[in-house]
């Protein structure tokens, strides 16, 4: 599959943000502070500082599906275990 430089970029902060959807998903975002903080920058929000001891609103399901039309059910299927590696 031939990716644009622009596809490329976005299928990179896809990834990431499905990365990080799933480390602050299977704990207490409060342990993972800068993941938080980075995602504050991402977004322009301010909500990291409020995170301690509340569960995290996974966007896995939301990320996923734009994955899979955007880019195919296949590239979504290699995103997910090269994650799984990172792991």
């Amino acid at each position: 599959m031939e990716l644009s430089e622009e596809s490329k970029y976005r299928l990179s902060y896809l990834t990431l943000r499905l990365a990080f959807d799933r480390i602050l998903s299977s704990r207490d975002p409060g342990t993972k502070p800068a993941i938080l903080e980075f995602l504050d920058v991402l977004a322009g929000t301010q909500l990291a500082s409020e995170a301690g001891g509340k569960r995290y609103a996974s966007q896995r399901e939301k990320i996923e599906s734009f994955i899979d039309a955007e880019f195919g059910e296949d590239l979504l299927a290699l995103l997910n275990k090269a994650i799984d590696e990172l792991a």
